[in-house]
């Protein structure tokens, strides 16, 4: 099913190779395509430890050595699923879906847990570039079948197959050619997953070797020019982008004022949480109000669970723009937990006792009338999100009104006006993290849970430690202790 939150704005200037957020490209003026991904399509370029995370994985999936992505433009797009899965979008098409595979037991090897599933244009550029891992050569004359059919990979129609294959590996499915081990793009004939593995497939004469997920005529990968390092390539997205980005910004920081104009009762508020998107509305509170002589505050809740990277951020930002922060912050966590036990994503205790009361607190005491906050929603983050209006009652803060000036916004346009007016967005973004906040959050991915485990190790095991002394107490096993904690009721 797809989730459809909102207008889908990215397309691609072929002629520039570059996102575009518009109907013609800023730099050439030529038509822009749209680029299929998957629902709720809201991708964000990718940083360099993403492409070193994606590159290390097609290393170890299919052998490849050389950076495939050098001096193109890459998107990531999170998609809906029960794992950790973004689609990797470059030269206007998806190359293929990085995953964290949560059923993969090898905790003593966590690479073997992230894999890469190619699309068939993807696969056509793994081969291209040197894969020499979970190949499986077919004969000529089983291509109709798997074209026209769609039929499996039957062991009578192998080849040749890589040592390394297990059952259940994304694999590439290659036609055999004259030059034996010569392959190349024109020899993709498509991917699939593996049935068996290799000892079982050169034992066996008959039995389906492997599953066709997508299959297309052999042809040549479709590679659009380069655009330069990634700082040559993110001005070459600004400059693409240049119109759709003003009109963005106009719109929202318009709505602002005339949201000021009709609350003149209340004093106007920015939230900043140390993410990117209520780093923009800062930005556009700082167009919208200083021309104006409308002074503003800006309130950030410290959780006391914030990652070192978002401090150094408000810090930074504080500097950057001359402002003082006022700080809201909680230090009823890790009393709180004892009594309520560990939050889960039915279970959000942490969020009012965390977030709504510390900041209900600083309301009260500064605003004795309300205030009305701007804060950095947008409808592509959720369901619930994307139901949201413009303005709207607080429902946990009796004097709070909340406004969402970037409720249209894609991840696009944020990362682009960001990049545009040089920000001082946080530095966790750059360690492919795709949000902020609780470095134990419910919400979070396995996937994501990874990251922390090996980039804060000490912080994890904290959480950890409490983990494992609560499933003891409450006879929970090790299943719970690596994933159940984050729900408190099943299904």
């Amino acid at each position: 099913m797809k989730t459809i939150l909102g207008k889908i704005h990215l397309k691609w200037c072929k002629n520039c190779n570059v996102p575009v957020l518009d109907k013609k490209c800023g730099i050439c003026g030529n038509d822009t395509t749209p680029v299929k991904l998957t629902p709720p399509a809201d991708a964000r370029p990718a940083f360099k430890e993403d492409i070193f995370m994606i590159n290390n994985i097609l290393k170890n999936n299919f052998g490849v050595n050389e950076n495939i992505f050098k001096n193109k433009i890459v998107l990531i797009n999170k998609i809906p699923g029960k794992d950790y899965m973004k689609e990797i979008i470059y030269d206007g098409l998806v190359f293929g879906i990085l995953k964290y595979n949560e059923e993969i037991k090898e905790d003593n090897d966590n690479e073997k847990k992230w894999s890469i599933i190619p699309t068939v244009e993807g696969a056509r550029r793994i081969i291209n570039a040197g894969a020499n891992k979970k190949i499986i050569v077919i004969k000529k004359d089983v291509v109709p079948f798997i074209l026209k059919k769609h039929a499996s990979v039957l062991r009578p129609g192998v080849l040749k197959v890589s040592e390394d294959i297990a059952k259940d590996d994304d694999i590439i499915i290659l036609v055999e050619n004259e030059e034996k081990n010569n392959f190349k793009d024109i020899h993709v004939l498509g991917v699939g997953r593996a049935r068996m593995n290799y000892n079982e497939i050169i034992n066996s004469e008959k039995g389906m070797v492997a599953k066709v997920r997508h299959a297309e005529t052999p042809k040549e990968a479709n590679y659009l020019k380069e655009t330069g390092n990634f700082e040559e390539s993110i001005n070459k997205m600004i400059e693409a982008n240049e119109d759709a980005i003003n009109k963005f910004e106009s719109n929202s920081v318009g709505f602002m004022r005339n949201t000021i104009k009709d609350r003149t009762n209340m004093p106007p508020v920015v939230a900043y949480s140390g993410g990117k998107d209520s780093l923009v509305v800062l930005l556009l509170a700082f167009k919208a109000f200083n021309n104006e002589n409308i002074n503003f505050e800006v309130l950030f809740t410290d959780t006391t669970l914030e990652l070192p990277e978002t401090l150094k951020n408000i810090n930074d930002v504080e500097t950057k723009y001359n402002i003082n922060i006022i700080k809201a912050k909680s230090d009823d966590f890790w009393e709180k937990l004892e009594e309520y036990g560990p939050p889960g994503r039915d279970y959000r205790w942490c969020s009012e006792v965390c977030k709504m009361k510390p900041l209900e607190k600083i309301i009260n005491n500064i605003y004795p009338n309300g205030c009305l906050t701007f804060v950095g929603l947008r409808k592509y983050e959720s369901m619930n999100r994307s139901k949201k209006p413009r303005i709207w009652k607080s429902p946990h803060i009796e004097k709070q009104m909340l406004s969402a000036p970037i409720l249209n916004w894609s991840a696009m346009h944020v990362w682009i006006y960001l990049f545009k007016n040089k920000a001082p967005y946080n530095k966790l973004y750059e360690k492919c993290f795709d949000r902020v906040g609780c470095y134990m959050c419910p919400a979070m991915e396995l996937g994501e849970i990874e990251l922390i485990k090996k980039l804060y190790p000490e912080l994890w095991k904290k959480w950890e430690d409490f983990l494992i002394n609560y499933a003891k107490r409450n006879n929970l096993d090790e299943k719970w202790v690596k994933s159940g904690w984050r729900w408190k009721y099943k299904n």
